[in-house]
């Protein structure tokens, strides 16, 4: 068993989330040495307990790891665990970041995290909130922001659509599994999400349910994906309250849209005003409070950042055998996948394994159309 796929057990197993794997790993740096261990050690873990305990002394009686892995790559479903390259680091600055994604996209766009905004609001929307979701989604895009948001009916699926509409790509993050869409009236927006180099991510297994208290959980994700939280529409009771109290909890900065002051569909937006929110009536507000100069220590660690990212692109990335045949097949132009199936006639799991394997790895894309094509200035060598 690799680590990974120790996390993406982890994920799988009820009651060991991240908050537990966090006090898990000060024992267990290795993940791999947790499951299975001796009940009376894991049991002398704080928080555990014993039922927790026992879950991950008889982890396979609770998950099937190899079963979850293969339904994800027959559904073109990347698993993004903590220690891979594509899980976003701006992810990894909140306190309980997600032990594994499930991403269906392109997974580039978890990791732009210098210009992520998240837009939320209410299910029950008016002509004004629409309208002015609509202007500030699309203003977003234009700019070259992504935009993150719940995919839930009303004020965030306009803010999809408006994305989607403008160029632009938008990461929805969804409280079920990435096979249980939901509302499933927005099925057709995913993919056109994903065709515009978005993303649908979730970090609930494949097969989980919409259930109510998914919600919550989800939105710490939509806030600690982005550098601030903007709240178009909002009641007192509106659930993307509290998507800005952890934007705050986070550190991230909380905007929200004024409106009349006797519309209780704005009460909620003027409650976070009140509290100290940025007030937004364009998107240029959202750019002016992060366009201060950076410092010149951000400066020179930008510049090291830049230095050694050339410096990977430009070194060979050893290869396994499989996965360097299949680079090696992918070749300098697009191909379908079917077609690298039919030229290596090997078993579809190992092919789809393998290029989960070297997108992780940064020298291929995923396509539209279940094509790939590789990473320009990546370069591969064969192990050994």
């Amino acid at each position: 068993m690799e680590r990974r796929e120790a996390y993406i057990a982890m994920n799988l197993l009820p009651e060991i989330g991240p908050a537990r794997l966090r006090i898990l790993l000060e024992h267990f740096p290795d993940p791999r040495h947790a499951l299975g261990a001796p009940v009376e050690k894991l049991q002398s873990i704080p928080r555990l307990g014993q039922r927790g305990a026992q879950i991950l002394h008889d982890w396979e009686r609770h998950c099937s790891l190899v079963q979850e892995i293969r339904r994800a790559e027959q559904s073109g479903v990347y698993l993004v665990t903590w220690e891979d390259s594509p899980y976003p680091a701006i992810l990894k600055e909140i306190h309980d970041p997600p032990i594994c994604l499930y991403v269906r996209g392109d997974l580039s766009a978890l990791q732009n995290s210098s210009q992520t905004l998240a837009m939320v609001g209410s299910r029950f929307t008016t002509a004004y909130g629409e309208s002015i979701a609509q202007s500030l989604a699309s203003s977003a895009a234009q700019q070259g922001w992504i935009v993150v948001s719940g995919l839930a009916r009303g004020i965030d699926t306009v803010c999809h659509r408006s994305v989607v509409a403008a160029g632009g790509r938008t990461i929805a993050v969804l409280g079920s599994g990435l096979d249980r869409l939901y509302p499933p009236e927005n099925v057709e927006l995913c993919r056109s999400i994903v065709q515009h180099h978005g993303a649908v991510i979730s970090e609930f297994p494949l097969g989980t349910s919409p259930d109510r208290q998914n919600f919550p959980q989800r939105n710490r994700i939509i806030s600690g994906l982005s550098r601030g939280t903007l709240v178009i529409q909002a009641s007192l009771k509106s659930g993307s309250l509290i998507t800005a109290a952890l934007a705050s909890e986070q550190g991230r900065t909380v905007f929200a849209v004024p409106g009349r002051v006797d519309s209780p569909h704005m009460q909620g937006c003027h409650a976070l005003l009140k509290d100290g929110a940025r007030l937004v009536e364009s998107f240029q507000d959202v750019l002016e409070e992060f366009s201060m100069l950076p410092s010149l220590a951000d400066t020179r660690r930008r510049r090291e950042e830049s230095e050694h990212e050339s410096m990977q692109r430009n070194t060979p990335i050893p290869l396994p055998l499989l996965e360097y045949r299949l680079w090696e097949a992918i070749g300098t132009a697009e191909i379908g996948i079917d077609d690298l199936v039919a030229e290596l006639q090997m078993p579809v799991s190992a092919i789809l394994g393998a290029l989960l394997s070297l997108e992780i790895k940064q020298l291929i894309h995923q396509l539209p159309g279940k094509r790939v094509r590789r990473v320009q200035e990546r370069h591969a060598i064969p192990q050994g």
